[in-house]
C-alpha cells in the first residue's frame, strides 16, 4: 500500500513573518526537495513555495510509517527552515490519502487562494514538479497527481469566469493601484521591481491603464519584452532613483533579501508627493516600518488577502462550479489509482480462474468421444471464465473504497487447494 500525505501552510490566514519563516527559495526548491526527501524517507516528495503557501507532499509505499507521516513530514519542515516544530504543527493544515490528492487539486485551480480562481498557481504547481523532478523524487504517483491538478486547472478556467478576468495576484495589485488613484493609471509614474511573471503582468497591467512603467530589475535580459508593453528598463541599481520620483512602486521578485529600508526611502523622498508601495513578495521586499513614513502607504500580501477574497454573487457561482469540477477530478483520479493498485489482485485472480477453468474442462471432457472433446472443453472454459465478472468488479471496488483486506480475500477466491493465500501487491 502507498500513504499519502500533505503539509500545507497556508498564508491566507498566517502573519507574513511566520510564512516567511516557512517559505523556500525558488532557485533552491530541487535542493530543498532533496533534502526534505532525506530527512522524511519518503519515496516521493513534492514542495510547493509560493508568496502565499508553502506545502509539502510526502507518498510512501510500502505500509505505514513510524512516526507517521504527517509527523515526519513537520519535523523535517522545521528542521529544514531552522524553527521550532510547535511553529510548523500550530500553523499547518493536515490532509491524507485523498483529501491531500483533492488538495492539490483545489490549490491548482486557484480555490485556496485569497484572489479566487487565479491563474498564476497552476505555473507554481508545474515550477515544483520540476524541482522535484530535478531532486528525482518525482515518482509515478505524484506525475500522475500533478497531471491531474494541472488538467483540473484547465477544466476549471474553461467553465467559469476565472479564466477570463485575468485573476492574480498581479492583476489585483494593478486594480488597487488604479482604484488609489481614481480609476486608472493614467500619468502616474509606476516603478516595478521584478522580471518575472508577476512583474511582467504588472507592467503589462499598469501600462495599459495609462502609466508610464519603469521596470528595475538585476539584468536587461528581458528589456526587449518589457519594452514591448511600452516600459523603460534600467539596473536594480538605479532603484532609490526611480523611487525618488514615482506615484507607485510594486515590488515582485523573487529575492531573499530586503531591497528597501525604511530610512533609505525616508531619505529620498523627503518633500515628494505620496507613494503608493505593493510589496507581493515572501520574502517581503521592502521594510515594514516603510509604513510609519508620511506620505507613503504600504500594501503587503496580508492587505491584500481583504480585495482578493471579496467577490460578487457570479464570483461565488464560479466557486461552487469549480468545487464541482475537482470533486469530478478527484474521483476520477481515485479511480484510476485504485484500479492501477489492485492490477497484481486482478492478474491473480484471473490465473487462478484460468487455471481453475483448466481443470474443469479436463474433468468434464473425461469420457467424452475425441470429436466432441474440443467443443465441451471451449464451452466449460468459457463458463467457468463467466464466474469472474462479478468478483473482478467487486474487487475493483473493494480497491476504490481501500479495503485491503477484502482486495486480498477476492484475488485468492479460485486459488487451488492447498495453494498459498494471495499476498497482492499493491
Amino acid at each position: 500500500m502507498s500513504a499519502l500525505a500533505c503539509l500545507s501552510v497556508p498564508g491566507c490566514r498566517l502573519p507574513l513573518p511566520v510564512l516567511e519563516s516557512l517559505a523556500f527559495p525558488r532557485d533552491g526548491l530541487p535542493c530543498a526537495v532533496a533534502d526534505l526527501r532525506s530527512r522524511t524517507g519518503a519515496d516521493e516528495l513534492l514542495l510547493v513555495s509560493t508568496c502565499e503557501r508553502t506545502e509539502v507532499y510526502g507518498l510512501w509505499t510500502g505500509g505505514a510509517q513510524e512516526p507517521a507521516p504527517l509527523d515526519t513530514l513537520a519535523r523535517a519542515l522545521a528542521a529544514s527552515r531552522g524553527v521550532p516544530v510547535g511553529v510548523v504543527t500550530a500553523s499547518c493544515d493536515r490532509f491524507t490519502g485523498s483529501d491531500a490528492a483533492g488538495h492539490l487539486l483545489r490549490v491548482a485551480s486557484g480555490l485556496e487562494s485569497f484572489v479566487l480562481g487565479e491563474s498564476d498557481i497552476v505555473g507554481q504547481v508545474r515550477a515544483a514538479a520540476d524541482a522535484s523532478r530535478a531532486a528525482g523524487a518525482c515518482g509515478p504517483e505524484l506525475e500522475r497527481l500533478v497531471a491531474a491538478a494541472v488538467h483540473t486547472s484547465r477544466r476549471v478556467h474553461r467553465s467559469t469566469s476565472f479564466g477570463e478576468g485575468g485573476r492574480s495576484v498581479a492583476a489585483a495589485a494593478v486594480a488597487l493601484a488604479a482604484e488609489a488613484a481614481g480609476g486608472d493609471l493614467r500619468d502616474r509614474r509606476v516603478v516595478v521591481v521584478g522580471a518575472g511573471r508577476v512583474a511582467t503582468d504588472v507592467a503589462g497591467g499598469a501600462g495599459r491603464l495609462g502609466a508610464a512603467v519603469t521596470v528595475c530589475n538585476r539584468t536587461t535580459r528581458h528589456a526587449d519584452r518589457f519594452a514591448a508593453s511600452g516600459a523603460s528598463v534600467v539596473d536594480l541599481g538605479r532603484l532609490p532613483e526611480a523611487l525618488r520620483t514615482a506615484d507607485v512602486a510594486i515590488f515582485g521578485t523573487a529575492a531573499p533579501h530586503r531591497l528597501v529600508e525604511a530610512r533609505t526611502l525616508a531619505r529620498i523622498r523627503t518633500g515628494a508627493p505620496g507613494l503608493l508601495v505593493l510589496d507581493l513578495c515572501v520574502p517581503r521586499n521592502v521594510d515594514p516600518d516603510v509604513r510609519g513614513l508620511p506620505g507613503v502607504r504600504l500594501v503587503d500580501l496580508a492587505d491584500l488577502r481583504a480585495t482578493g477574497a471579496a467577490g460578487s454573487d457570479a464570483l461565488a457561482r464560479d466557486a461552487a462550479r469549480a468545487a464541482a469540477v475537482v470533486e469530478a477530478e478527484l474521483d476520477r483520479h481515485g479511480r484510476a489509482s485504485a484500479h492501477r493498485s489492485a492490477a497484481a489482485a486482478v492478474r491473480r485472480l484471473r490465473q487462478d480462474l484460468d487455471a481453475c477453468a483448466e481443470r474443469q474442462a479436463g474433468l468434464a471432457a473425461r469420457g467424452v468421444p475425441e470429436p466432441l472433446r474440443p467443443d465441451v472443453e471451449d464451452r466449460v472454459r468459457r463458463a467457468v471464465r463467466r464466474l469472474a465478472d462479478g468478483p473482478t468488479r467487486r474487487l475493483l471496488e473493494a480497491a476504490e473504497a481501500g479495503d485491503g483486506a477484502l482486495v486480498e480475500l477476492l484475488s485468492g477466491l479460485f486459488a487451488a487447494e492447498g495453494q498459498p493465500p494471495a499476498r497482492s501487491s499493491r
